[in-house]
């Protein structure tokens, strides 16, 4: 679910595309079977999956269980950027294999995440991971502790359990923080009440808490609060009465976009159609062309730059325009999921270290090769990691995120700063009631 959301909250990631898992294109099986036909493979620890001409990874995230469909994507980000590389000539002299057979599935249990995690390493002797996206992450301290470089989609605080762990947009989660961001987005429509709603699962219901420590801070009037609905949104009747009987003219939600949809129908039957929404999951253009009338004027909040941010801004996001150029060629039907751009983001991280460390390939060189980066931007998508100070275990200094609207047919970036997508916020917050913005932070575009 995206209850999982996602919710970058203090790195922010977000979990807003529910599109199918598609199956692997031809391109990508014929380069998989080619690639897999001679070469002969480390597996001496330091230099797993490596030989002359290849390098061996394996990805591991949930395409079977109760959220498939939130996780799986990732998968095609990864192949459609290890396609491009490859295309090009490889890096260094050297493939990226990732064989179908090698992107496993926990089916979003964490004793099988563990064990998956295991076989990686001690059965495919991958020389790294490259795609995690899932619910439990739970094999990431049996990573850190073999020091495999790992790359994926961070959502839970396993992700700090190691240098060699590198989520896409940070390691470094923190759902309980306030958040600058949901009382901006109340100031800017100037409510004074606000309901805020989420799943009794610990990921929703702890984002929800920081929005509701945020809204507090700001002066804000919290008037309903529920954090205990079950999974997956059924009835809202009750919210809708506690909301309106509350006076609330802003929500904030932290349920998947399966509940979102759910909360607009209910809200638009019950009459409240003038209120202000802000939800953590459901920035997913086929959402869109089906809920356009309940989707208007909803806001979300992103940690990296919109897919629309290339037709608002010419020409400054060359990394956001490669991805879609891309994407469209090897995966178009998953062009648009963030849990794909997500993938995408985190092969460009593992390239990025691999070319940077020549053609003597280990591990340990990897790793501390991307661990003294302090501005990767995957070209502008997301705001800068240091993985130097702060990327692994804290959030040091300004935060930068991007909001988008509904309006009309489309998600339209709003706010920005000075030509460029994103808007900055102080972090930790000033004891201060206005939330106010700050310049953008060096490594952003703009």
């Amino acid at each position: 679910m995206s209850p999982q959301n996602t919710l970058r909250a203090r790195t922010r990631p977000h979990v807003g595309s529910r599109f199918a898992l598609v199956l692997l294109s031809g391109v990508v099986l014929a380069l998989t079977s080619c690639s897999n036909a001679t070469s002969k493979f480390s597996s001496s620890g330091n230099t797993d999956g490596v030989s002359a001409h290849q390098i061996l990874v394996g990805a591991l995230n949930s395409q079977s269980g109760p959220l498939p469909a939130d996780f799986a994507p990732i998968i095609d980000g990864v192949k459609a950027y290890f396609n491009m590389v490859n295309a090009q000539g490889g890096v260094n002299g050297r493939k990226i294999v990732l064989p179908n057979n090698l992107n496993l599935d926990d089916a979003s249990s964490p004793s099988q995440d563990v064990d998956q995690a295991r076989a990686l390493v001690n059965q495919y002797h991958v020389f790294a991971v490259v795609g995690v996206a899932t619910p439990s992450f739970s094999g990431a301290s049996y990573l850190a502790q073999h020091d495999v470089p790992t790359f994926g989609y961070p959502i839970e605080t396993q992700w700090t359990d190691g240098k060699s762990l590198f989520g896409s947009t940070g390691s470094y989660v923190d759902f309980n923080s306030p958040q600058p961001e949901a009382a901006f987005l109340a100031a800017q429509s100037h409510a004074k009440n606000v309901a805020i709603l989420a799943y009794n699962i610990n990921q929703s219901s702890q984002a929800c808490q920081g929005i509701a420590s945020s809204i507090k801070q700001f002066g804000f009037n919290v008037a309903y609060e529920d954090l205990s609905i079950p999974a997956p949104a059924g009835d809202l009747s009750s919210d809708i009465t506690h909301i309106r009987d509350s006076g609330a003219t802003f929500i904030a939600s932290c349920m998947d976009i399966d509940g979102n949809i759910r909360l607009a129908q209910q809200l638009q039957q019950a009459g409240l159609t003038g209120l202000t929404q802000y939800w953590l999951d459901g920035y997913d253009q086929s959402y869109l062309k089906d809920y356009q009338s309940l989707m208007q004027g909803v806001y979300f909040l992103l940690g990296n730059a919109p897919f629309e941010a290339v037709t608002a801004y010419p020409g400054k996001y060359p990394g956001m325009q490669e991805y879609l150029t891309e994407m469209n060629k090897y995966f178009p039907s998953e062009t648009y999921s963030e849990v794909a751009l997500n993938g995408w983001i985190s092969a460009d991280q593992f390239v990025t270290g691999l070319r940077s460390i020549g053609r003597n390939v280990t591990r340990s060189r990897l790793v501390n090769a991307i661990n003294t980066e302090t501005n990767f931007t995957a070209q502008g998508i997301i705001p800068a990691i240091n993985w130097r100070s702060g990327g692994h275990n804290d959030v040091k200094g300004p935060l930068c995120d991007a909001f988008v609207q509904v309006q009309g047919s489309k998600f339209v970036p709003v706010f920005g700063t000075s030509g460029s997508t994103f808007t900055c916020f102080n972090y930790p917050y000033p004891n201060v009631t206005t939330p106010t913005t700050i310049a953008l932070q060096p490594g952003i575009i703009g």
